[in-house]
């Protein structure tokens, strides 16, 4: 008879000792008390021997899958009788529910077959589940590290035992004496175990509560009991499990606006948050009411902190995440003060939140402090909470730190490629956001990856969960700038997702076909081909109007890294008019997207515009004009900072100003300024100087914006910073804390550390470079009272040295017309320098001669070419950099004349004569 002993558990002495180390660690059991329990323990029934002790680290500490349960996150040891059999005496069912090993349990249910009941077998599988939990926190992080558990001996093999299949058939025999409690708990432990939700017993028990549910009456249904079922049966992923939540959902609704304790209203959020079909406006608008009634003010105990969490995630989901900014500020800022006492897998859950809001600044920093004194415990216990702890430290660390937690990863868990499938994501999140240059860990995560895929069940290979791998791969290869490449993983995914499109149903569903299409155009190899196959263009052209804002956003994202991996294929013909039509046809269902759909939201219009960047090459401006033009029906109240975020990014890729629509971004800036971090503010910096211009709104805010960049300067990245700064010193708004910080030895060597261990090193350290002369300059014109020294003289000197002489035809004409100007040829020079580094295309000296009449001695005069990039579009006046440049020539005693080329090649200039007498009304200007 086979048995799950799970013996390396029981014999292995060096997970006895690093269980004991846990223990005293966390001081949640004295040392000597573990080593006498360990000693008089038998092996085989030591699987499980901590589960008296260790439940408050297990159970707030542990999430495995994406969906939710009201089961796994209560900070104390949970009494499973007292939860799903109530004031019940069943002594049977009370030995079950003291199990330590699964052994015990499958023992006890072999020993008295005879006398089993319903509350027997309802225990015996929360139990198992129970157990399960414990197997992954506790003891999964051993596999993460070394290889002991063989997949014999492994938890993840319970679907295959006897012993657990005969207790799948007890469950059938007594299914239908179960209460509603053991059913709707059964049903949850069923699906988080691993049995497939389509199996006979998980679909009778299923249809079993379904029944009582629809003839309950709804004021004597828990809400726990809903959101039980609704996390089970909306497991299906299939229009099944709709059909069956259809007719739950009017009970769903009943049970809100019945909502009376925090328990309700975190069991209802849950169902809420896993039912998005069915939600609209009202629902929501009715649900946002009951929590402002009911969570706006302090939390007074943990049940209310939970139940804000619940609340924070639904509101936080991607359909609504802009419509409620103030109740999200509110109830996050509602956590103040409480952070250290909130469970773990909640502060993972907030931190995500936080994250995804780029805001508040306060919750956000205390977050932060409280989870970065986990990564001093990383050294010793790093398993799947530490690692997913670690994903949302990694944006905002500084390089140091960014740099240990590399070598935390390189030592324990990628070299050896011997990782949990449960560490796959986090430790996406935390390579992707390190931007590591080091080759082997990006390497090693990929084949490891794949590795996984290919030697795993089907069922990970589903289409949901190859494309969701797929959408990291090209995220992760967006964040390395398109410089990383795994050509294996890219074959085989292409492998896998041509053996869905001719045997599965993605190809007719346009939100799956098009993630494929994306992804199988963007990757081009000699094993692949560079063009793209004509069978899936055409299909993408007859299917367009099917497709989202979302979908539309997908496809461009693919055609612009497709574009980009194939710059230097020139013989490419046809992929040159297949993308031209691609494209066209994307611009059109974009047009039809705005024409159709009058109340788009701001994320939609972001993904629309930010689609529309991407495709670069074929523009389309009745679109473009468009996509601004709906961004005036929203107000500053309708903003946030991460959707301000998304639309910067966007005019600066479109290079476009709209001064409008920047008013109504700073207008919330100003309003919620307590709030910001420096991140967003420097974006929204950089966008201002970029163009040259200023508001009266704009400056208002820059007092604003000075505090918060200096309140988190030695957090910022070092590029950022310094944009942040440059984009102040323009602006005469550099305060003397940031000047002495910037022009520190410890910024200098936090400089230098983020050179040595950024991933673009081709690029990255020249563009620190340029912009740190460019500061000290700036610095050094503008505010001389500072007394900064010009450190970059030798600098200048080589750069210089390797700028080579304009060829253009512009430069060349303006040359020649000029040297006919000035005949004195000491008097002119071409391609000189000035005092500090600027590059001076003409530097003429004017004198007091009879021929010129000027009343000033050696007046210096510098003449500029100004080409289509020096301009901005909207307004074709100077930008920033330009503006910067002249404002320093003229401090430097220079006299600036422009030259536009868009003047200088117009039609007027082809009249004899007429560039010269031009030239001369720019040099000889009359005062």
């Amino acid at each position: 008879m086979s048995k799950m002993t799970f013996k390396q558990f029981g014999t292995n002495l060096k997970i006895y000792t690093k269980i004991i180390h846990m223990k005293t660690r966390y001081k949640t059991i004295n040392y000597n008390a573990v080593c006498t329990k360990l000693y008089e323990t038998n092996p085989l029934k030591f699987v499980f021997p901590l589960q008296q002790f260790h439940r408050k680290y297990c159970f707030h500490s542990f999430r495995g899958y994406e969906t939710d349960s009201d089961t796994e996150d209560i900070e104390q040891k949970r009494n499973i009788k007292n939860i799903i059999l109530l004031d019940n005496n069943d002594t049977l069912a009370t030995k079950i529910s003291e199990c330590k090993s699964l052994q015990d349990i499958f023992d006890i249910l072999q020993n008295n077959n005879n006398q089993l009941n319903w509350k027997n077998i309802s225990m015996a599988i929360a139990m198992v589940r129970e157990l399960q939990i414990i197997y992954y926190r506790v003891c999964m992080f051993e596999k993460n590290l070394n290889s002991y558990i063989t997949p014999e001996d492994s938890f993840e093999n319970i679907l295959t035992n006897n012993d657990f299949l005969n207790l799948l058939n007890l469950m059938e025999e007594h299914y239908n004496f179960m209460n509603i409690q053991c059913l709707s708990y059964s049903l949850l432990c069923l699906h988080k175990i691993g049995v497939d939700i389509n199996s006979t017993v998980s679909k009778k028990i299923s249809y079993k509560l379904q029944k009582i549910l629809m003839t309950t009456p709804v004021e004597e249904i828990e809400p726990c009991i809903l959101s039980r079922f609704t996390v089970s049966i909306v497991s299906h992923r299939d229009l099944l499990g709709l059909y069956i939540l259809k007719d739950i959902w009017p009970i769903v609704l009943k049970k809100l606006n019945l909502c009376e304790t925090y328990e309700d209203i975190k069991h209802i959020s849950i169902c809420l948050y896993n039912l998005p079909w069915f939600l609209n406006k009202s629902i929501m608008d009715n649900f946002v009411t009951i929590v402002e009634h009911s969570l706006l003010n302090k939390p007074e105990h943990d049940d209310k902190v939970k139940c804000l969490v619940k609340v924070l995630r639904l509101i936080n989901s991607p359909y609504w995440i802009n419509q409620n900014i103030d109740l999200t500020r509110s109830l996050l800022l509602n956590l103040q003060g409480v952070i250290k006492h909130i469970a773990l897998y909640d502060m993972i859950q907030l931190q995500m939140i936080i994250v995804k809001q780029s805001e508040p600044y306060q919750l956000f920093e205390e977050i932060h402090n409280e989870t970065s004194k986990w990564l001093s415990k990383a050294d010793v216990d790093t398993d799947i909470t530490v690692l997913r702890l670690l994903s949302c430290i990694v944006p905002s660390s500084s390089a140091s730190r960014r740099k240990h937690i590399e070598s935390l990863l390189r030592k324990q868990f990628l070299l050896n490629n011997s990782y949990s499938q449960l560490c796959i994501g986090p430790l996406f999140n935390i390579i992707r956001n390190l931007k590591t240059s080091d080759l082997h860990i990006c390497n090693a995560y990929w084949s490891s990856v794949l590795d996984w895929l290919i030697s795993g069940k089907p069922s990970i290979r589903e289409n949901h969960k190859l494309l969701r791998i797929c959408n990291r791969y090209m995220n992760f290869n967006n964040n390395m700038s398109g410089t990383y490449r795994h050509y294996e993983f890219e074959n085989q995914m292409i492998n896998w997702l041509n053996e869905e499109l001719e045997q599965g149903v993605s190809a007719i569903i346009p939100s799956k076909f098009s993630k494929i299409f994306s992804f199988f155009i963007s990757y081009p190899n000699e094993n692949i081909g560079y063009e793209m196959p004509e069978v899936m263009v055409k299909k993408v052209l007859d299917t367009v109007g099917q497709y989202s804002v979302y979908d539309c956003y997908i496809i461009s994202r693919g055609l612009n890294t497709a574009f980009i991996n194939r710059k230097n294929k020139t013989s490419l013909p046809m992929f040159l008019d297949q993308y031209v039509r691609l494209c066209t046809a994307l611009n059109k269902r974009c047009l039809e997207i705005l024409n159709q759909e009058p109340n788009l939201s701001i994320d939609q219009l972001n993904s629309l515009y930010r689609g529309y960047n991407h495709r670069y090459n074929v523009n389309e401006p009745e679109l473009f004009y468009k996509i601004l033009d709906r961004y005036k029906n929203f107000t500053s109240e309708h903003f946030s900072s991460r959707t301000i975020k998304e639309l910067t990014y966007n005019l600066v890729a479109s290079d476009w100003y709209d001064a409008e629509l920047l008013d109504k971004c700073l207008e919330y800036f100003i309003k919620n300024h307590k709030y910001l971090l420096a991140e967003n503010v420097e974006k929204i910096l950089t966008v201002f100087f970029l163009y040259g211009v200023n508001s009266e709104k704009f400056i208002e805010f820059l007092p604003y914006a000075a505090e918060i960049i200096n309140r988190d300067k030695f957090k910022m990245s070092g590029l950022n910073f310094m944009r942040a700064s440059l984009a102040l010193c323009y602006f005469y708004s550099l305060p003397t804390s940031i000047k002495d910080y910037l022009f520190s030895v410890e910024f200098l060597e936090k400089l230098d550390d983020e050179l040595n261990n950024c991933y673009a090193k081709a690029t990255y350290p020249l563009k620190v470079r340029q912009l740190l002369m460019i500061l000290n300059r700036a610095v050094c014109i503008d505010y001389p009272e500072f007394d900064v020294p010009w450190f970059h003289t030798k600098y200048c000197e080589e750069i210089q040295s390797l700028v080579p002489k304009h060829t253009g035809s512009f430069y060349l004409d303006v040359e020649k017309r000029v040297g006919q100007l000035i005949k004195n040829k000491g008097h002119l020079k071409a391609n000189s320098f000035s005092p500090y580094g600027y590059k001076l295309d003409f530097e003429i000296i004017l004198n007091n001669s009879k021929q010129f009449k000027r009343e000033n001695k050696n007046e210096k005069l510098v003449l500029l070419l100004l080409n289509e990039k020096d301009l901005r579009k909207t307004d074709n006046d100077m930008r920033g950099l330009s503006k910067l440049k002249q404002r320093h020539l003229e401090i430097l005693g220079y006299r600036v004349v422009w030259i536009k080329k868009s003047i200088w090649n117009s039609m007027f200039m082809t009249e004899p004569e007429a560039k010269l007498s031009y030239l001369k009304s720019l040099i000889w200007k009359k005062p």
